[in-house]
């Protein structure tokens, strides 16, 4: 089978997760025999084609107003203008048909697809080749790609939102097959009218890989009592929940804690929880080795307020045996290790606390550790790889069906009028 995967940026670029679980799929259908190419876009330099672990790269410059991957505020203007490019980027459009007319895939899997536009699904259609969308984030819904707003995750679309996006959902009609890294980033797209045409619809998990750091699993830490070491790893910021952590950690009496923020964030907004919450027992480290910080802590809180998609961080956190105390946002609660149930309404912020302390009750059963890390080997790159390779033969046998049935409309026989 020929592959072809379509993603905004692809290795040595990455800004998060999905460029880490885009190359692990790539690799991994690779080593699976299937033929393997990328198409992604490129802020420097010119369109080319590279070979890497296997994989046929193709780089796309960008052919919009700016290159948004880069550190540079611009005005509300030229976001609108890029964004409105954005929804049907002919250029880019153009370039993937020539693409896709040399690779000739059995298969286009889409996923992240700002600097490349929905117009792809147009060129893939007129091909004749089904589509697998992938939907990572809520680029398709939100122009921010996190439906935030005002200190609270939206509920619905806005009336702005919705307009931006109303091409996005005619367009997504196109899509033969509709996953979601989790049951509700999938649902919130669903609910919205996406995909209308999709045969198939699937929760396909992202994947985690234990750096060498956790190959043997060595753990330096264990907890014997006394102070638990919280950790919050990740952006520190308002929709990560980072204040909702300190002020239940600060009107608590009940549990013995110290907490470390392993992540860096806006200065200001660190300054002003540093000042609003004096409290020697919490540390602001930075940026720090995710596999050093992990091995300094006892429980890692996930606070997200924002609705996370997905939640890479539990998974790398189950994998240094570490119990995981998350909110009920996004696809948070779908991660978290069913048994533990370490999953606080943030509805109720005050829930955090009983969640931290069956956490350290937790930590006391024997064997905790090799658990958690068990649960973590769930999220492997060879099951994502098996389930996208169920999910390509989804959409192969869809689009049979699909150019199947028009003809054996046009060859049936009138009906007799009596």
């Amino acid at each position: 089978m020929k592959i072809l995967i379509v993603n905004t940026l692809y290795y040595p670029d990455k800004v998060g997760g999905a460029e880490v679980s885009t190359q692990l799929l790539a690799e991994g259908l690779v080593r699976a025999g299937m033929e393997v190419s990328v198409a992604c876009a490129s802020g420097t330099g010119f369109d080319s084609v590279t070979a890497l672990n296997g994989v046929r790269v193709y780089r796309m410059r960008n052919a919009n107003l700016y290159w948004p991957h880069q550190p540079k505020r611009h005005s509300r203007v030229a976001k609108l203008l890029w964004h409105a490019i954005d929804v049907h980027n002919v250029i880019m459009s153009r370039k993937l048909k020539k693409i896709i007319a040399r690779e000739k895939p059995d298969v286009v899997h889409t996923s992240n697809l700002a600097c490349l536009s929905v117009d792809m699904w147009r060129v893939a259609r007129n091909a004749g080749v089904p589509i697998v969308h992938t939907a990572r984030d809520y680029y398709l819904i939100c122009p921010a790609t996190t439906m935030f707003s005002d200190a609270e995750p939206c509920k619905r679309q806005c009336g702005s939102c919705a307009l931006y996006s109303a091409p996005k959902r005619a367009a997504s009609s196109r899509v033969e097959v509709a996953v979601g890294v989790s049951r509700f980033v999938l649902q919130k797209h669903l609910e919205s009218g996406y995909f209308p045409e999709a045969t198939r619809t699937a929760v396909i998990n992202n994947c985690y890989v234990p750096s060498v750091e956790t190959t043997p699993f060595k753990r330096t830490r264990r907890y014997e009592g006394g102070p638990v070491r919280l950790g919050v790893l990740g952006r520190v910021a308002r929709d990560k929940g980072s204040e909702v952590v300190l002020e239940q950690l600060s009107a608590d009496r009940t549990l013995d804690w110290t907490l470390a923020f392993g992540g860096s964030g806006d200065p200001d907004y660190i300054a002003s929880l540093r000042a609003k919450y004096r409290d020697p027992r919490v540390e602001f480290l930075g940026h720090v080795k995710a596999g050093d910080f992990l091995n300094s802590i006892d429980i890692l809180i996930v606070p997200s307020i924002w609705h996370e998609p997905f939640g890479r961080v539990i998974v790398e956190a189950y994998s240094y045996g570490l119990p995981v105390v998350g909110a009920n946002r996004g696809g948070i609660p779908e991660v978290i290790e069913p048994r533990s149930n370490l999953v606080f309404d943030m509805g109720r912020p005050e829930t955090l606390i009983g969640k931290i302390a069956e956490a350290i009750e937790l930590l006391k059963t024997p064997c905790v550790h090799d658990h958690l890390r068990r649960h973590a080997d769930t999220f492997s790159p060879e099951s994502m790889v098996n389930a996208y390779l169920d999910v390509y033969r989804s959409a192969l046998e869809g689009a049979l069906t699909r150019s199947v049935e028009p003809v054996a409309a046009a060859i049936a026989p009138k009906a007799r009028m009596d």
